[in-house]
C-alpha cells in the first residue's frame, strides 16, 4: 500500500490494517470458501521454504483463516506410519522438502520444529504466527517474548525443549478433514520419535488432533497419549496469542504449566 496516505498518520494506518486482519480481510483475492461461523483459533499461510540451519530448524508462514470445528483424532495406521521417515533428522528433511505434506499446497515457506530432540518436554502450537517467516523462528516478536517468559517461569528455555508446529504453514480457508487427519498422523509420529516425558499442546487445533477435544475441556488433567508402543503424558493449555489478548487466562495457563512439570 505504498504511496497511500491515511488521515491520522501511521497510527491510524496500523489500526485500520489490524482491523482488516482481525476481520479476515487480509488478502486481495481468496478463492477458498470461508466458514465464518466455524469455531477454533486461526491456524495461518506462508510464502517460501528456508534451509535448515541445524538439525531442528527451518522456515515459516503468515496468519489467516480459521480451521473448521471439531474433528476426530485418528491414530496413525501401521501401513501409513511405515511410510514416514523413522529418524528425527530424516523426518525434518521430509517435512521441509516433501510435496506429500498437506502444507505443500498452502504456500512455499515451512517453519520446522526446533530445539532439543532429546528434551523431556515437547511443546506443540498450531502453526507459525505473523512475522515468524521474517524472523526465521517459531513464536517470534511479542508472542515469543511471552512464550519465553512462560518457559522461564518453569525453569526452561528454548534450548531445553522441543518446539513444533502442528502445521508448518498457516492455511488459507478451510482445511479438509483428510489434511487434518494427515497432519495429526505426522504430529503423532514426530512425538513418538522424540519420545518426551511430557507434551504440552497449546491451542484448540493440536488439542483436538491429539486429545480429541478443545482446550477448555482438556485442561486440568494429564492425558495419556498412546503412540503405539509408548505413552506420553500430555497437558493442554492456551496459545500465547490468546494469552496476549485475554490476560485473565494467564492464571489458568500458569496452573497448566505447573501440572506439566509436576512429578518431573
Amino acid at each position: 500500500m505504498e504511496g497511500v496516505q491515511f488521515a491520522g498518520g501511521d497510527a491510524a494506518a496500523a489500526s485500520l490494517l489490524r482491523w482488516w486482519r482481525d476481520a479476515g480481510v487480509d488478502m486481495l483475492v481468496d478463492d477458498a470458501p470461508r466458514d465464518w461461523l466455524a469455531s477454533s483459533n486461526p491456524l495461518p499461510t506462508g510464502e517460501r521454504v528456508a534451509e535448515r540451519s541445524d538439525a531442528g530448524r527451518g522456515a515459516v508462514s503468515q496468519p489467516t483463516a480459521p480451521l473448521p470445528g471439531r474433528f476426530a483424532a485418528v491414530p496413525l495406521p501401521g501401513g501409513e506410519r511405515a511410510k514416514l521417515p523413522d529418524t528425527v533428522d530424516a523426518l525434518l528433511v521430509w517435512m521441509r522438502d516433501s510435496a506429500e505434506v498437506p502444507e505443500a499446497r498452502w504456500g512455499r515457506t515451512r517453519l520446522l520444529p526446533a530445539g532439543n530432540p532429546k528434551a523431556d518436554i515437547a511443546i506443540m502450537i498450531d502453526a507459525p504466527e505473523q512475522g515468524d517467516v521474517a524472523a526465521g523462528a517459531l513464536l517470534s516478536g511479542e508472542l515469543g517474548a511471552l512464550f519465553d517468559r512462560m518457559l522461564g517461569a518453569i525453569g526452561l528455555d528454548r534450548a531445553s525443549i522441543w518446539l513444533t508446529p502442528f502445521a508448518t504453514i498457516r492455511p488459507v480457508g478451510r482445511v479438509p478433514q483428510e489434511s487434518l487427519r494427515r497432519l495429526a498422523e505426522i504430529a503423532r509420529h514426530q512425538i513418538g520419535l522424540i519420545a518426551p516425558k511430557r507434551l504440552l499442546v497449546m491451542g484448540d487445533t493440536p488439542t483436538r488432533a491429539l486429545i480429541g477435544t478443545e482446550v477448555m475441556a482438556a485442561r486440568g488433567q494429564l492425558h495419556s497419549l498412546n503412540l503405539g508402543g509408548r505413552t506420553v503424558e500430555t497437558v493442554a493449555t492456551f496459545l500465547p496469542r490468546l494469552l496476549n489478548e485475554k490476560q485473565s487466562f494467564k492464571a489458568q495457563a500458569w496452573k497448566d504449566l505447573q501440572l506439566l512439570m509436576s512429578g518431573l
